[in-house]
């Protein structure tokens, strides 16, 4: 009857350790996208920001009086 029941246990543990696994493998590729797209973020951040300068610059050349 122990046997019995060590072998029910095991395989209960067993179960929860693939689930856990498999959850964790999930949470490790949502991880991997977010950086990928975080990535993408900065990128866009840095041409943004690159924009606005060359922006203000043409404006302040603009507004600047012709001597």
């Amino acid at each position: 009857m122990d046997g019995l029941m060590f072998q029910a246990v095991g395989g209960v543990i067993a179960l929860l350790l693939t689930v856990i696994a498999y959850f964790l493998n999930l949470l490790i590729q949502d991880f991997r996208q977010l950086n990928k797209e975080l990535s993408i973020l900065k990128e866009l951040f840095i041409r943004l920001e690159a924009e606005q300068t060359l922006m203000k610059t043409m404006l302040q050349r603009t507004r600047s009086p012709l001597v």
